[in-house]
């Protein structure tokens, strides 16, 4: 199937107050479940995989399982290739069919981002592939650094605006106090850093690190100016917890294994509905 462009989902979200989810997954179950949340819940959905996650000979197969599942469905369905951090990777994007990618060069100088990025963007819209990049950049909930370490990570609005004219990146990930993973106490956002890369940019604004994040952040974000949440930590949580569960109440002779592969399923789905519905997402799609 051809996948919607990431941009086309994301261009209805701008200045709205509604923001599209963006979901990770890597195995059949996992997919089932979030694109079983989109159906119930009527929600436009956006699929992405981590390319660091697998090796690239896995790739075309996660790629076309994610297209079966998509084909079944009756809301429109973008895929996107997370956290790419080489051309050669978003090369392998567009061949493989994604209609987006997320170029990840935020460990990178300014002037590098820029470079990588922009050489991204010539590549994918010839071929009409929406390009995400991140500027500032969101760290991981395993890192140790000091406040003032954490704040030099934000987003700056007078780069933001520059790297975006240079750039003509589709979407931006900004640095906003949010984290990759589980917190280890409530998170500090800086609703007044979204609010001015609002007033400061057109394109949709990307927030990583929304696993975890309280649902009330999560909604004052997407008022404040959010349009798009990855969502990564809480569906591979809720994947595991329901195997886990599982094998606690039976014996490895006695379960069935489709038992517990649709246990996960369904633990994916709860909580991908249950991110549509905080997100705003639920019920935006029309008819069938």
């Amino acid at each position: 199937m051809s996948f919607i462009p990431v941009q086309q989902l994301l261009a209805a979200c701008v200045r709205q107050p509604w923001a599209v989810g963006a979901y990770d997954t890597f195995n059949l179950e996992m997919t089932q479940g979030i694109v079983d949340a989109a159906v119930a819940e009527r929600s436009p959905l956006i699929i992405m995989m981590l390319p660091g996650f697998m090796p690239a000979a896995d790739w075309p197969g996660v790629i076309a399982l994610i297209a079966a599942e998509a084909a079944r469905a009756d809301v429109p369905v973008a895929l996107q290739m997370d956290h790419c951090t080489t051309l050669e990777q978003v090369a392998w994007g567009i061949r493989l069919g994604v209609s987006g990618v997320m170029l990840d060069a935020s460990s990178l100088p300014f002037e590098q981002n820029v470079a990588l990025t922009r050489r991204a963007v010539e590549m994918c819209h010839v071929v009409g592939v929406s390009v995400e990049a991140e500027l500032g950049h969101v760290g991981y909930s395993t890192e140790r650094i000091s406040d003032a370490d954490s704040h030099a990570r934000l987003t700056r609005v007078d780069e933001a605006v520059r790297f975006v004219a240079e750039t003509q990146v589709d979407a931006l990930a900004v640095a906003v106090g949010t984290i990759h993973g589980l917190y280890r106490g409530r998170p500090e956002i800086d609703f007044d850093r979204i609010r001015a890369l609002r007033e400061a940019l057109d394109i949709p604004l990307v927030l990583h690190g929304g696993s975890d994040t309280p649902d009330e952040d999560i909604q004052r974000a997407i008022a404040t100016g959010v349009d798009k949440i990855n969502i990564w930590t809480d569906v591979r949580v809720a994947y595991l917890r329901a195997v886990r569960d599982f094998l606690a109440t039976t014996t490895l002779e006695g379960y069935a294994f489709e038992q517990l592969m649709a246990a996960a399923r369904q633990s994916v789905c709860a909580a991908a509905r249950q991110k549509m519905r905080v997100f705003g997402s639920a019920g935006k799609v029309v008819g069938a």
